[in-house]
């Protein structure tokens, strides 16, 4: 559509030309400065219809009376810088230069370069609408299917827990413990440092940190260290 456009608007060239330069010869300037006209007009038309198209695709509308008479206007004067050469025969009277084929093919083609003009845009917008249309009547792909994974058997398994798995010690100790919050931290930071140092951890650890009776305080590290104890299926760990 866009070649066969260019074709008309190449056509019309000679016509504005032939309007423009009159009986000017290739000496004169005007003769020369006549071939731009058109080329300016058409030039224009398509870079309009080019960003209608590209808008038009997108569903979006121009909505502004100029942009139809700005289109009105380049191929109305196309029309007549065609036509007006084609009738001046007659106007004079010399019926014998007036070429009535010629003069219907001047009047027709920018009328088609019109048509054409209102088209194209339209035409690319409906076919954006179809293939919209047509990808959104597609099945979509299945996803891909993940590999399994094979589970190890429970009694493989003789690791100790990660860090994540363990219950959270203050909250284990808050369970029989009715202690203060930050107790409870100064409680399990000690008991990390003996474990970081290679020592056991005793009540009397505990009751440096905090006053208690011996048998709370020996509660307290039981509860600690049951949280440290190796993760078994049920047997003894050798």
């Amino acid at each position: 559509m866009w070649f066969f456009l260019a074709l008309g608007l190449v056509f019309t060239t000679t016509g504005v030309q032939q309007f423009l330069a009159g009986r000017s010869t290739p000496a004169d300037p005007l003769w020369w400065a006549a071939w731009t006209v058109e080329p300016m007009f058409a030039g224009l038309l398509i870079v309009l219809l080019n960003f209608e198209a590209v808008i038009l695709a997108h569903g979006v509308s121009p909505d502004h009376q100029w942009w139809s008479r700005l289109k009105r206007v380049l191929l109305t004067s196309t029309l007549l810088m065609n036509v007006i050469p084609q009738l001046i025969p007659l106007l004079r009277g010399r019926w014998a230069e007036f070429n009535a084929g010629s003069a219907v093919v001047h009047a027709i083609i920018p009328v088609i370069v019109y048509g054409i003009a209102e088209v194209i845009p339209v035409i690319q917008a409906r076919q954006r609408q179809v293939i919209l249309a047509a990808y959104a009547a597609t099945d979509p792909p299945p996803p891909p299917e993940q590999p399994e994974v094979p589970k190890r058997p429970a009694t493989e398994s003789t690791e100790r827990p990660r860090p994540a798995d363990r219950p959270d010690t203050t909250s284990v100790i808050g369970k029989s413990m009715n202690l203060p919050p930050d107790i409870l931290k100064a409680i399990t930071d000690a008991w990390e440092r003996a474990k970081t140092e290679g020592r056991d951890f005793t009540p009397a650890d505990v009751r440096q940190l905090v006053r208690l009776p011996e048998p709370m305080a020996a509660q307290i590290v039981a509860d600690l260290n049951a949280t440290d104890k190796p993760v078994t299926n049920g047997h003894a760990v050798a």
